[in-house]
């Protein structure tokens, strides 16, 4: 009995805090992806693109965290794009699933500059659920077996993006969760402020007479709930050949509200050749309170697809 109350605050606890009704951002947008951290990217580019995504962590750990994703996003007008993301993330006896449905429009600000200004929002479905099967050590007949139900709870909301480029500048601003949750009656302590933000910057570095690009960027990512804040700082290097590219990356990890204390590095790589596209990151934790000894790291892989490709009449959807 005692084991099942302690076992059974921890997850109420993780549930008060972490409860925030996303996937959690890894490293995925790297991955020519950045459709899954800003709907108003949804329909830049001339073609249809699927990106199936997954992060496993800690590979050798039982029940160790796990996050799959599926997205598509495509042009539907000169101006107009739409999108939909798929996700699943799953943390020992928690998981959290969920469908992503976008709309964006692409504004010229200029086209002698190359200045264009692009507006997303998204409908978003999510189901948060604690699996209470193993709290008895799976026995039904147990007498100290409290017969708990699984816990489960639902959330609808809505996401806004606006995306900013300039020339190779890129600057997207984020509000993730627009409206407050209600309060459930099996923890009235679990925040109903359930807003996060995030800021995404960049500027890719081309010379014409070169086959290589050099793109730094940063993403910011800030959780209202419990006040927590990461950076993300990477550098990205493609070579391009013949309308195909390959590339290479690392991603460094830091918690803001702890002086930028670094939580992970992550080299990447990857290729699109024609219309398909595959990339694989290795996550290397560098905080030791949260790498388990036994781990045997975090792998990333993306795998993509573009059909229907066919040119805008607007620089704006370039």
């Amino acid at each position: 009995m005692k084991k099942f109350i302690v076992i059974f605050s921890l997850l109420v606890s993780y549930c008060a805090s972490a409860q925030e009704f996303l996937a959690p951002v890894q490293n995925q947008y790297i991955a020519d992806n950045p459709y899954l951290i800003s709907s108003a990217y949804a329909g830049i580019g001339d073609c249809w693109q699927i990106r199936a995504s997954g992060f496993e962590q800690w590979v050798s750990i039982e029940d160790a965290p796990g996050t799959q994703s599926l997205s598509i996003d495509g042009r539907i007008s000169d101006r107009s794009g739409v999108g939909a993301i798929l996700f699943n993330d799953q943390n020992g006896f928690t998981t959290q699933r969920g469908v992503q449905l976008s709309f964006a429009h692409h504004l010229t600000l200029s086209e002698y500059d190359n200045q264009y200004l692009s507006f997303g929002i998204s409908y978003k479905f999510t189901q948060f659920g604690i699996d209470t099967s193993e709290f008895s050590n799976g026995d039904p007949d147990n007498p100290f077996n409290p017969g708990l139900a699984d816990i489960s709870v639902n959330d609808s909301n809505f996401d806004i993006a606006m995306l900013y480029r300039l020339g190779r500048f890129f600057l997207s601003v984020n509000a993730i969760n627009l409206l407050e949750k209600e309060i459930d009656d099996f923890n009235p302590t679990e925040p109903s402020q359930i807003q996060n933000y995030f800021i995404y910057s960049g500027y890719t570095f081309y010379h014409k007479f070169s086959d290589i690009e050099i793109e730094p960027s940063v993403l910011y990512q800030n959780f209202s709930g419990d006040g927590r804040s990461t950076t993300d700082l990477n550098l990205k290097v493609r070579k391009l050949h013949r309308g195909d590219y390959y590339w290479a990356g690392v991603s460094l990890r830091s918690l803001v509200d702890q002086d930028f204390k670094p939580l992970s590095v992550s080299p990447m790589l990857g290729i699109k050749k024609a219309n398909f596209y595959v990339a694989y990151g290795y996550q290397i934790n560098v905080n030791e309170v949260l790498e388990p000894t036994t781990a045997a790291g975090s792998h990333m892989i993306t795998l993509g697809l573009d059909f229907g490709c066919r040119q805008s009449k607007c620089g704006c959807t370039y």
